[in-house]
């Protein structure tokens, strides 16, 4: 459970150097898939089953992050009969994980919150990692993006929403003993420790491999596709942490804190502005600002084609009409 731009990629690579987790890099496919399975209809019919399939297909197919298993499309279609949807899932991620030798699969998903129900009645013995970053950097690597709408109204505005449903999910969870929450500072400053905290609430063995994943082959390739993911190339870089303070400006910086200022409060992220400052601050004048930052969006660099395909696969399943 994490904000994209908040530290998730590197800490699927970290538990994909252990010897006993797969760690694939992401292809997102449980979001697109389980928030639309309504859409093709009766699943046990199968016509409607090949449709799903063809379109997980094409998603898996996309040269958006490189995995060791390559499916075929009669591999894929052989992973499960028809209306078994949660065997087919389940398959695809084991044979990644037995492309690597692995028994257990730690899976990075943009806003699980969404299929928060799936996840539970399909994968009933998951477990959980929630991980917040500072909104101020994460707002800052969302605006440096070239593949995220807007810039640091949009990325905190997001942040928000995304905190506000993750730690819902926590709560429940962290008390059923099956998530941990974790900071990326905290993280990214004394890796090993928390590493350790994680595995202990995971009940795996921590490996001093994890340390190393920037040493993994596939995760130096999908770091080489797409900038996003270059900082996976390298060791953890334990500065990558207070950055907006000088890449961001006072305006940038205050109009986060306006937006995330209960959330902050409650992950204990000390502000910049005093209350009253934030105060002064008009619904009205956030408005304004996203709307500069969203034509200047339309100015950021063209998406890398691998992306655009990945985004155009997925739209696939949102705009899926069955007769």
């Amino acid at each position: 459970m994490c904000s994209e731009r908040a530290g998730s990629n590197l800490i699927t690579k970290m538990f994909d150097a252990h010897p006993k987790v797969c760690g694939p890099s992401p292809k997102h496919i449980l979001n697109p898939v389980l928030r639309n399975l309504f859409r093709y209809k009766d699943l046990n019919n199968v016509r409607n089953w090949e449709y799903l399939l063809n379109d997980i297909y094409q998603l898996i197919e996309v040269n958006f992050s490189i995995w060791k298993k390559e499916f075929t499309r009669t591999e894929l279609f052989d992973l499960a009969p028809p209306g078994e949807i949660s065997t087919l899932l389940k398959n695809i991620f084991n044979a990644e994980a037995l492309q690597n030798k692995k028994q257990h699969i730690f899976i990075k998903e943009n806003q699980i919150y969404q299929i928060m129900t799936y996840i539970l009645t399909f994968f009933p013995r998951a477990k959980f990692v929630y991980q917040v970053r500072d909104p101020r950097d994460m707002a800052l690597s969302w605006k440096k993006s070239t593949i995220h709408h807007g810039g640091v109204i949009q990325a905190a505005r997001r942040w928000k929403l995304d905190q506000q449903q993750f730690a819902k999910e926590h709560f429940l969870l962290k008390q059923q003993k099956r998530s941990i929450l974790v900071k990326y500072e905290e993280l990214i400053t004394d890796p090993e420790m928390y590493l350790r905290d994680i595995c202990r609430a995971l009940d795996i063995e921590y490996s001093s491999s994890m340390i190393k994943f920037y040493q993994i082959e596939e995760t130096k390739i999908n770091a080489n596709k797409n900038i996003a993911w270059s900082n996976l190339s390298r060791k953890v870089i334990s500065q990558n942490k207070n950055k907006y303070l000088d890449e961001l400006t006072e305006k940038e910086i205050k109009c986060i804190e306006k937006i995330c200022y209960p959330e902050m409060s409650f992950f204990n992220y000390q502000t910049e502005n005093s209350i009253s400052e934030l105060d002064n601050i008009t619904e009205k004048e956030l408005k304004e600002f996203d709307t500069i930052e969203q034509e200047l969006y339309l100015n950021k660099e063209n998406i890398r084609q691998e992306v655009y395909k990945n985004i155009e696969a997925k739209k696939v399943f949102y705009h899926k009409i069955m007769n």
